[in-house]
């Protein structure tokens, strides 16, 4: 099968086009002739080794798409050749074959199309599961939202505003903070040019009641401090470098709680959370709640490139490769 080729690990622009052996459905899994593959930074580390999850090479990354089901392995019941689907998978997405366990494959709505649901998959079950079942962000409650105009970002952007929440968006640069105002945050932080703790306590009060940070580096500390009594802070990913070492006794003086999540973890054990999550949010884009912004939707020569504009941070929404019609 035609696919993106990572043979050995290093930098985007090792990658090649290239031929690998087509998958086949085992026993509670499907094939999948993809048609649109969502580009993530979870890719960028898998080329460079840099992931928890390691692949032995040659392999093709990409970890979420949408097309149509080809094959059913043993035991599949809900799903037969020809359903509309997207679905999480562990790598081989950039590939006009791949194959997923039926658990973390969802019928495609009408109305959803298989671009968007790619841009859609895992950034906004990320965002939904992170929201509602871990930090159990209620109606009226306040949500900062870091790398809020990157694709995980505006998810938790949407996400936060479908759930009831007041929304403060922060972002780079006056571009990133429109679209975050675009797509429904209530209030916008430029953390380039404005202090990020201090304008955020003075949008929301007290103090914010959930943090959704993917970005961390130098932003952790003063979003973790604008933080009121009882919130809770969300580490979602390090695109900003630094993890943060978070000192236990600021979660103490104000009863804070500080919340680790990744998707892999709902994958392994929470399988029905997970395809709750996956239906709510097919439903709101079905509605138009959500509206998954694609940065571009490129060929999957492009692959490079996107995961470049990915890892330099200058992705606003979600990179989509094309696969095949």
């Amino acid at each position: 099968m035609r696919a993106i080729v990572c043979a050995a690990f290093g930098e985007p622009e090792t990658l090649t086009v290239g031929d690998l052996p087509a998958p086949a459905a085992g026993a509670g899994e499907v094939l999948i002739d993809v048609t649109a593959a969502g580009v993530s930074f979870a890719d960028t580390l898998m080329i460079r080794d840099m992931h928890q999850n390691k692949h032995p090479l040659p392999f093709a990354p990409g970890m979420e798409v949408a097309g149509r089901i080809a094959a059913t392995g043993a035991g599949v019941t809900d799903f037969k050749p020809g359903d509309r689907v997207m679905a999480l998978v562990y790598d081989g997405g950039y590939a006009t074959q791949a194959k997923a366990a039926a658990t973390e494959t969802f019928p495609l709505p009408e109305g959803v199309s298989d671009a968007a649901a790619a841009a859609l998959c895992s950034v906004y079950l990320t965002a939904h599961c992170a929201l509602a079942f871990e930090a159990r962000l209620q109606p009226g409650e306040t949500l900062l939202v870091l790398g809020a105009a990157g694709g995980v970002g505006l998810a938790a952007v949407e996400v936060g505003k479908a759930l009831g929440a007041t929304v403060i968006a922060a972002a780079g640069g006056a571009e990133k903070t429109a679209v975050a105002t675009a797509h429904g945050a209530d209030a916008v932080i430029d953390y380039r040019t404005e202090d990020l703790r201090q304008r955020a306590l003075d949008l929301s009060g007290a103090g914010v009641d959930v943090v959704f940070d993917p970005v961390a580096g130098d932003y952790y500390e003063p979003s973790f401090r604008a933080l009121d009594w009882g919130g809770r802070y969300l580490t979602i990913g390090y695109a900003g470098g630094a993890i943060p070492k978070i000192p236990a006794n600021l979660l103490l003086v104000k009863n804070r709680a500080a919340l680790g999540f990744a998707l892999m973890h709902y994958r392994r054990r929470h399988t029905a959370l997970l395809r709750q999550s996956a239906d709510t949010l097919l439903a709101w884009a079905a509605a138009g709640v959500v509206r998954p912004r694609i940065a571009a939707d490129m060929p999957l020569a492009d692959a490079p490139t996107a995961m470049r504009a990915v890892m330099d941070r200058k992705a606003i929404g979600k990179y989509v490769l094309t696969v095949s019609p």
